[in-house]
């Protein structure tokens, strides 16, 4: 979920290969160092991975094409997860999504976030003090920081 919050999209093997059965926490250091790893999609990425389903090349997939492959490819999605996301894209009154103009409202929302978060990192300054990583002790102005916690362990099967 936090590397979706910062822009991600990690399939589950690309988690997997940060959160190992040993991994038992990531401080703020492991976090960013994924971040510089695991590059959000550029567009040309989201709409070659859209070309793929839109075999006829034009420009548009289907409601229901859509929903078929969100649920039956690669990280599977629940329909739930299908449906929250087709209630925020914009099908047309065929019930077709023009997926270029979805891939460029994805990614302006994606850095008017990003931009948000950097502005209130610039303009907060209790966040500017913070120093993250495995310090835990106080900063010079006395303000605490977050001591480092171990991240909750996912059970595995063969656990």
């Amino acid at each position: 979920s936090v590397l979706q919050q910062a822009g991600r999209n990690p399939s589950q093997n690309t988690i997997n290969k940060y959160w190992t059965s040993q991994t038992t926490s990531l401080n703020f250091d492991d976090f960013c160092a994924i971040l510089k790893r695991e590059k959000p999609a550029t567009k040309n990425e989201l709409l070659e991975a859209f070309g793929k389903i839109d075999t006829d090349k034009t420009g548009y997939i289907s409601h229901d094409e859509l929903c078929k492959i969100l649920t039956t490819r690669g990280d599977k999605m629940t329909w739930e997860e299908v449906t929250s996301i087709t209630k925020q894209a914009d099908f047309n009154c065929s019930g077709k999504l023009d997926y270029n103009k979805f891939c460029e409202l994805y990614l302006t929302t994606s850095e008017q976030c990003c931009k948000a978060a950097r502005d209130r990192l610039d303009t907060d300054p209790r966040l500017r003090q913070q120093h993250f990583g495995n310090q835990t002790e106080n900063s010079s102005e006395g303000i605490p920081l977050p001591a480092s916690k171990p991240s909750p362990r996912v059970p595995r099967k063969t656990d």
